[in-house]
């Protein structure tokens, strides 16, 4: 394989070689070796994420993993238990005796 003419910039008539470069795909991320994956910015973006979100890590069976802002647990679940009050008055209780 023939190399083509480099840019002007570089000196004596040198031939450049194509370097092969993988082909990136879309929405794909790889494992490092520490467990640790880049989210593809397109469904950060889509799964309204901000830098320093904290997420919740769930397996759901092989090879899939769900990811959910801790925000919106505490939101889906708040007002889910009806102590008629009860449960405010221990905490406030709970939190007299520490004073």
């Amino acid at each position: 394989m023939t190399g083509e003419t480099c840019s002007p910039y570089l000196r004596s008539g040198r031939r450049c070689y194509p370097l092969p470069i993988a082909e990136k795909v879309k929405n794909q991320t790889r494992v490092s070796s520490k467990h640790q994956v880049t989210i593809p910015a397109g469904a950060f973006r889509t799964a309204g994420f901000e830098p320093g979100d904290t997420l919740r890590v769930e397996a759901e069976g092989a090879g899939r993993v769900i990811l959910t802002r801790v925000d919106e647990l505490v939101d889906r679940y708040s007002g889910c238990l009806d102590t008629g009050g009860d449960l405010h008055k221990r905490v406030e209780g709970l939190r007299e005796e520490w004073r």
